[in-house]
């Protein structure tokens, strides 16, 4: 595995982890001392932000396929000139 392969698989699992735990705790969760999330008082239906992260994520990577093509996801980048 290279650099860019592994930096576009944490891109990803970054984006689904810190944004659905950031969308659902700013409207309305709470979590518990155990470290489960309750949603009854939040505004907007935990599916819609699960939906919206996925879409997120899922759209920074068809930018890079776009931008590099399908095999971009995967070469190796050339070294950073200074």
């Amino acid at each position: 595995m290279n650099a860019n392969l592994f930096h576009n698989i944490l891109n990803i699992v970054i984006a689904l982890l810190a944004a659905a735990t950031a969308f659902l705790l700013a409207t309305g969760c709470t979590t518990f001392s155990t470290g489960q999330i309750e949603c009854s008082a939040s505004w907007i239906d935990p599916a819609y932000t699960t939906t919206a992260v996925t879409v997120l994520a899922v759209l920074k990577t068809l930018v890079n396929i776009a931008r590099d093509g399908l095999a971009g996801l995967t070469k190796r980048q050339p070294p950073v000139e200074r």
